[in-house]
């Protein structure tokens, strides 16, 4: 195996040579004292030129050449060292423990992986550096050059910034790159009004839109004599909230303790703080399905980028029993909009909005002591994220602010408004090295009848396409039970069929107040 290894750094090193042409002068330098080896991965091209990806390289090599005490391998000298030792190298491989896997394998020192857009006259930038030995990264870089600038340029500044030479006072003529410009606004136009129009539709066939009487037998009941004992009774709770939208749904939330309002960059967002959208890599879709205490729930939903800073989002979640009894359906439609360069010396903040039309009904009553009808509303959740830092990431969300229900109860035969009551929750996340993720969260209590609820949760990486992850909750009253939870992500690559990935993603709520069954998540999360 170690000699052929050292064939391969041989080997390496001459093709690198070969593919820079004129650079030789620039080896010899870097060939003096004790070299580093480093290996630099193809990367993600956006580009109409076809070429633009062997030149990126050749660039690179000639600005890590003049840094010096290089050994540089590039891609087809990566394959070539995995084919001698008769192993498959690993496709597209875009992430730190790929990377360190692969420069273990071929005993070098650091890996470069990263990706280039051109747009009209504009080049930008992603580099990571990682190194081998300590498994961790050491540096990352997000570059867009101003109107003109080369390509040779940006990268000479994405070069010494990832190692630590670019002053960041420095007039370079690059800034910072905030993702590639996208636009699906059309997308956009047509999904909003497709799922608010589906809500719509919803209320209107289920009988919640109108005033839809179940059961016309029960419809004389005197109300007033019957249950108007009771009217005190729910005055008292109005401020606590109820319903089908306050359940941990999806597999990764429901392990982390239902803590989502700062991490909702993806396809569970939706239900949770639409602010994150912003942060949107690309289009996902989510499907998911859970069991608790008896009841049904599925939820769906679809996102995507509009522009570079706008992201948006559709959803649907419903809610039943097996008997039929009650029903909750939501649709949810949401955007977001991320401020990239609010102010120069800011890092990105999100704004975002979720429009939510609610149907709920109640089968046909059997007795007069049975309570039948159907609500249709409209609500409003608003929030926003902030970055703090590369690894910190603060969120906060109002829900339900505001939301208001018109039941129609069919055994009075009275219509009547019931406002829901407003929730506010605020927490953050921290990302330590590319392994660990971190969250927590709080729900500050908005009226007397809330209390507070401190949720948090840790996921950490395994195995490269494996996570696990554990959640806690509990409630600030002394006799409410702790919730623990747990569970697991299984991200496969499947790009060479159909779309980028797929997640699958389950969970597991075990609560002390055992009366109640445990709830069991599980998800599936598709990019595209």
């Amino acid at each position: 195996m170690c000699v052929v290894l050292s064939a391969f750094v041989c080997t390496a090193v001459v093709h690198g040579q070969e593919q820079e042409g004129g650079r030789a002068e620039g080896q010899k330098v870097a060939s003096q004292g004790i070299k580093t080896r480093i290996g630099i991965l193809d990367f993600d091209v956006v580009s109409d030129d076809a070429n633009l990806k062997t030149q990126a390289v050749d660039v690179i090599i000639g600005h890590l050449a003049d840094i010096g005490a290089y050994e540089i391998s590039t891609n087809e000298s990566l394959v070539a060292g995995y084919e001698q030792i008769r192993q498959r190298f690993p496709q597209k491989c875009r992430e730190p423990r790929c990377a360190c896997e692969i420069g273990s394998t071929l005993q070098l020192d650091r890996l470069i992986y990263g990706s280039i857009e051109q747009s009209e006259k504009m080049y930008a930038v992603r580099l990571t550096m990682v190194d081998v030995m300590s498994r961790q990264i050491i540096e990352k870089t997000e570059l867009e050059g101003d109107p003109g600038v080369g390509l040779s340029d940006v990268l000479k500044a994405a070069v010494q910034k990832l190692h630590g030479q670019l002053d960041e006072n420095a007039d370079t003529l690059t800034h910072r790159y905030f993702g590639p410009r996208v636009d699906n606004r059309k997308q956009l136009a047509v999904a909003a009004p497709l799922c608010v129009g589906g809500g719509l539709v919803f209320g209107l066939a289920g009988g919640s839109l109108g005033k839809k009487d179940e059961n016309s037998a029960v419809a004389n009941v005197d109300y007033i004599k019957e249950y108007g004992a009771m009217e005190s009774d729910m005055d008292d709770m109005m401020g606590v909230g109820a319903g089908a939208h306050l359940i941990p749904m999806f597999g990764r939330p429901g392990a982390l303790a239902n803590a989502y309002v700062a991490a909702s960059d993806d396809a569970y967002g939706v239900f949770f703080n639409p602010a994150g959208l912003g942060w949107l890599a690309g289009g996902e879709a989510a499907l998911g399905y859970q069991y608790r205490f008896g009841l049904d729930n599925v939820a769906a939903s679809f996102v995507n980028k509009a522009t570079r800073e706008i992201g948006f989002g559709e959803g649907f979640l419903y809610n039943s029993d097996r008997d039929n009894l009650f029903y909750e359906a939501y649709f949810y439609s949401s955007i977001a909009y991320k401020l990239n360069e609010w102010i120069p010396f800011m890092r990105p903040i999100g704004f975002g909005a979720t429009v939510k039309v609610i149907s709920k009904g109640t089968g046909e009553a059997q007795s007069v002591s049975s309570v039948t009808g159907s609500a249709f509303g409209l609500g409003l959740d608003l929030g926003a994220q902030l970055e703090l830092s590369e690894n910190i990431r603060g969120g906060i969300l109002f829900r339900d602010l505001p939301a208001v229900l018109r039941w129609y109860n069919s055994l009075s035969d009275t219509s009547y408004m019931e406002p829901v009551p407003a929730a506010f929750y605020w927490g953050g996340t921290f990302q330590a090295g590319y392994q660990t993720f971190m969250i927590c969260e709080v729900q500050t209590p908005l009226n007397e009848d809330q209390v507070w609820r401190f949720a948090g949760g840790i996921e950490r990486i395994i195995f490269r396409v494996f996570r696990i992850r554990a959640g806690i909750q509990k409630e600030a009253d002394f006799d409410t039970p702790w919730k623990f939870t747990g569970g697991f992500g299984l991200r496969v690559n499947t790009e060479r069929m159909l779309g980028k990935y797929l997640i699958l993603d389950g969970s597991y709520e075990y609560n002390t107040l055992t009366t109640f069954a445990h709830p069991v998540n599980i998800s599936f999360r598709f990019g595209f």
